[in-house]
């Protein structure tokens, strides 16, 4: 009992601010399938002065995916400090055309500045940051597919990063069916859509692309992907990929070298859960949960679907959602972004979810998720995150006021995007 008061008692004071960007997603009366999607965040130092900046990819009008209006602009906001942020997007070139749906940082030119990939309904555009708050727009051809999320990283240790992009389901709005819940227009299940396969872009220096995609072995698998997590799942020293998929198999690209990768989602256990079921699988995160020196994984998804989290084992993952706690903690609820982090700087890496339905209407809307990793053995429910509940989807971590204790932005459909104060110390 006194173990128990004194973790509690150690646990950080939270502290939530809104952000002046709104995210815009076109919602009306008819439900078009981008509208429940939106919501991706980036956080990148892009002026070099050591606080983190944030950027906001924005939406559109539905269905014809223009930005008609500065509402539906994408936005730049550079941390002036004391946890306050302001609007620099004009001149930076960043407002951009169409649907954006997620963003990614990293300097994949080598030239010590941080630059950004955004992602949307039918394109991938990099946007090398030319300092001085300026960015230069190039786009990577990916055959006007639905790209939704992506990452830099060196997957093949030459020292420059790669960009992989993790692509949704075939849509456009010929394609959109018109769907009712509840004797009510809402977004359809994916089930009405197709799969797409996901793209991987070779960094050739210089930043220049080149899709490796099909050479790579990632294109011979379509799926409707939603978020990535990149680790070294089968401890060869290489990072490999896992991609979740919305209501089919999710998929495992291990890494064999010199950009050549192999599914094998269902030998290490990730593919479906042990019901058999796929679920809305969403936002990921690896991590090492119980420090064993293995990547672990966890997943979020609707309702009744639980939170799904693996154990690695070394040449499999086992869930272990059970043993943890975490599976009953989270029957109840939908999750969007996940990120794991150590809150309370206990040594305990803990979990923060963005959570809400995909569904518009009563009861979709959710409060934010924390959950305490109590040393490697159980997660329990944080109740110290106070914000009201709202159409949560994607979110990043990051110390904003480098104080030691890290904080969180998210982003909230048609709401103030939320800053969330770490007040560990």
């Amino acid at each position: 009992m006194l173990l128990l008061l004194l973790l509690l008692a150690a646990e950080p004071v939270f502290r939530t601010v809104e952000l002046p960007f709104v995210l815009a997603n076109g919602e009306g009366a008819r439900k078009y399938m981008p509208g429940t999607m939106a919501g991706g965040v980036a956080v990148l130092d892009f002026d070099g002065d050591g606080l983190q900046d944030l950027f906001f990819a924005n939406g559109a009008e539905l269905p014809g995916l223009q930005k008609s209006s500065p509402k539906f602009f994408n936005r730049l906001y550079r941390n002036v400090g004391g946890l306050k942020f302001e609007d620099v997007t004009e001149g930076s070139g960043l407002k951009q055309v169409g649907y954006a749906m997620g963003a990614a940082a990293g300097d994949y030119d080598g030239d010590g500045r941080v630059d950004l990939a955004v992602l949307g309904v039918g394109f991938v555009h990099l946007y090398r940051n030319l300092g001085g708050g300026k960015f230069e727009y190039t786009e990577l051809p990916n055959q006007g597919r639905w790209a939704y999320a992506a990452q830099f990283v060196d997957l093949d240790g030459d020292g420059d990063l790669e960009l992989f992009v993790v692509n949704y389901v075939k849509w456009s709005a010929t394609l959109d069916r018109e769907c009712v819940v509840a004797g009510k227009p809402n977004y359809c299940h994916p089930r009405y859509y197709g799969t797409t396969a996901n793209q991987l872009f070779e960094n050739l220096g210089g930043g220049k692309f080149r899709d490796v995609s099909v050479a790579s072995g990632i294109a011979a698998q379509a799926g409707k992907g939603m978020g990535l997590a990149v680790a070294d799942f089968d401890g060869n020293g290489l990072p490999d990929v896992f991609v979740t998929n919305d209501r089919v198999l999710n998929f495992l690209f291990l890494n064999r070298g010199k950009l050549k990768f192999e599914e094998k989602a269902f030998d290490f256990g990730v593919a479906v859960p042990s019901d058999g079921k796929s679920p809305s699988a969403m936002g990921t995160a690896a991590f090492d949960y119980n420090k064993d020196g293995r990547m672990d994984l966890i997943y979020t998804a609707l309702r009744e679907e639980t939170f799904p989290l693996y154990r690695n084992v070394g040449k499999e993952l086992v869930e272990a959602g059970i043993e943890t706690g975490l599976a009953p903690l989270t029957r109840g609820m939908a999750g969007w972004g996940i990120a794991a982090e150590d809150f309370n700087l206990d040594g305990w890496p803990d979990l923060v979810v963005a959570r809400s339905d995909a569904l518009s209407g009563a009861g979709a809307a959710e409060p934010m998720g924390l959950f305490w990793n109590r040393g490697g053995k159980k997660f329990a429910l944080g109740g110290e995150i106070e914000t009201p509940a709202r159409m949560y989807r994607w979110l990043v971590v990051a110390d904003f006021n480098k104080d030691g204790c890290p904080d969180v932005v998210v982003t909230a459909l048609n709401a103030p995007a939320v800053l969330i104060e770490n007040r560990c110390k």
